[in-house]
């Protein structure tokens, strides 16, 4: 969809990196709870609370300089806040709604400034919702310069190249005959580069990137290693400059 309406389902048509399951994995633990519907307050104030932390903890995410790379990837955040502030102005209607039920049970009185004060909360975010359009459009419509690596092994080459010339990548397979492993486990090539008269060994495996430091790593039966240190980044074909900042920050703080 490309008209002037994608703004509100961009967020619903997102893919994510094959390698990953976040989404699901964020959203399970919800439709969970939501599944045979809210029964009680107790539900629905549940779910108030986990759509504030939610939105804390976004804002928290979006603080890190590599949060998003593209300005595609921002226009599927832009749509989804917008999804919010939508939905928010429909929940502000819903509570004056059961204010309005609970008066009529006489069971509160008095309500007039609370639902005059809801109408316009709920006024100004319909307003603010009328931005959507241009801003996600707009987004979704910008240059996409980043040129992200294709699959992990694409990945590893960059990183190598902007780590310099002491880092060598360790070939597992010929040029051209990396074959993307749906496990996780990567295609065995891997960096390996000296920090401060130490050894270390960068590469893609068990559905992330570990940094190694070889005196740090026993060389197990299965070739596998302990002692590694995740980065934290889970996705194969992550901006190599992020890697880069991971690597650089690890070595700072293990050196």
């Amino acid at each position: 969809m490309t008209g002037p309406e994608q703004w509100r389902t961009l967020w619903k048509r997102y893919e994510e990196p094959k390698t990953r399951n976040a989404v699901t994995e964020a959203c399970s633990g919800l439709a969970s709870f939501t599944e045979s519907g809210c029964q009680d307050p107790a539900d629905t104030i549940a779910l108030a609370i986990v759509g504030a932390e939610a939105s804390e903890r976004l804002r928290g995410a979006l603080e890190s300089d590599w949060a998003l790379y593209t300005p595609q990837q921002a226009a599927v955040v832009a749509s989804a806040l917008f999804a919010q502030l939508n939905a928010t102005t429909d929940a502000f209607e819903s509570l004056r709604r059961l204010l309005q039920h609970a008066e009529d049970r006489r069971e509160t009185a008095f309500t007039a400034e609370a639902d005059a004060h809801l109408r316009n909360a709920a006024a100004a975010v319909a307003f603010t919702c009328g931005f959507g359009p241009g801003v996600v459009n707009s987004l979704n419509a910008g240059p996409d310069l980043s040129r992200l690596p294709a699959d992990a092994h694409e990945t590893l080459t960059v990183v190598a190249a902007l780590l310099g010339p002491a880092a060598k990548v360790t070939e597992n397979h010929g040029p051209g005959e990396y074959i993307e492993d749906d496990r996780g486990l990567g295609c065995g090539c891997e960096i390996r580069f000296e920090h401060r008269g130490q050894g270390w060994n960068f590469h893609w495996g068990n559905c992330c990137w570990n940094l190694v430091r070889e005196e740090d790593g026993e060389v197990l039966e299965d070739s596998g290693n302990t002692g590694w240190n995740e980065l934290g980044s889970t996705d194969s074909t992550a901006h190599p400059q992020h890697l880069l900042a991971l690597i650089r920050a690890k070595l700072d703080e293990t050196s």
